[in-house]
């Protein structure tokens, strides 16, 4: 069975960010980045090129942006996607922006339906009063919708070690269900399996199967064991997992390839890899 394949995590950086990266020698050996001629990656046309190189049918950009860029941001996403017919974009939001309704109702009448928030970079805490207020809101907006908002949240366990943001603001396994339990009726995508460097332990004992909380494969094959992957697998099941690569960091053949066969290891029938691949990502975004 021929697989469909859409990528439901990219990024689409400027060259700041990489520059920013590639200098911290442990974390990029850590995460087992792949820099190797990135800066070749950067552009949207290297990553068009990809995706058709492998025959996919679209990738979702993930941008963040804080409180004074986050109107501009999902407004130039939102017209990049739209000269593109492979990219799909997500929108942003910020608990401290004073516009939260009207840009929710920008981007879902903008065919947007996932958010992406990156809780340490974007400089906030998942139990402040003001990000319950914006889950709320969120919440709110769903009930009112055909297709409800989906939220990815990023999980990078180790950036206050690697980029000195207050711990507070990371978005940690228990921090994470504990959204997901407050709020079910808002779809919550842990990035990177839940926990990019998180101890598996962790993972284990707070990243608890619901009908709400999904996870997407991104990175994770590389900075967890395959049995410890597998093991995530079979416990949140096919319809609760997506795959994703984090590109530029990493290359889609090999990615295909590589969590093709952490499913083959998990069991899972074709049927269950597509949905992986492709389906529960497409449901998402109504496609």
């Amino acid at each position: 069975m021929k697989m469909r394949i859409f990528d439901s995590h990219v990024h689409i950086f400027n060259s700041k960010i990489i520059e920013n990266v590639i200098p911290r020698k442990d974390l990029v050996r850590t995460l087992c980045l792949d820099i190797e001629n990135i800066e070749n990656r950067l552009h949207p046309s290297a990553l068009i090129k990809q995706l058709r190189e492998v025959n996919a049918i679209g990738a979702l950009m993930l941008p963040t942006a804080d409180v004074y860029k986050l109107a501009k941001t999902n407004r130039d996403c939102v017209e990049m996607a739209g000269r593109i017919p492979e990219l799909y974009t997500a929108g942003t939001l910020h608990p401290d922006y004073g516009a939260i309704d009207e840009e929710l109702a920008f981007l879902y009448k903008s065919g947007v339906r996932i958010l992406k928030m990156c809780s340490f970079s974007q400089k906030f805490s998942l139990s402040s009063s003001s990000t319950d207020m914006m889950f709320e809101r969120i919440q709110s907006f769903n009930k009112t919708i055909k297709i409800p908002f989906s939220v990815v949240l990023d999980t990078l366990a180790l950036a206050d070690r690697h980029f000195g943001t207050d711990p507070e603001h990371t978005t940690t396994p228990r921090a994470l269900m504990d959204l997901v339990r407050r709020f079910p009726g808002i779809k919550f995508i842990g990035a990177h399996m839940g926990g990019l460097g998180a101890p598996f332990e962790s993972l284990h004992q707070h990243l608890e199967p619901m009908s709400n909380f999904y996870l997407d494969t991104s990175n994770a094959a590389h900075t967890l064991t395959e049995d410890q992957f597998i093991q995530m697998l079979r416990r949140h099941g096919s319809e609760h997992v997506l795959f994703g690569t984090d590109w530029p960091w990493f290359l889609h053949e090999s990615e295909i390839d590589l969590i093709g066969k952490r499913m083959e290891a998990a069991g899972f029938a074709s049927r269950e890899k597509q949905a992986v691949f492709s389906g529960n990502i497409e449901a998402m975004l109504g496609i």
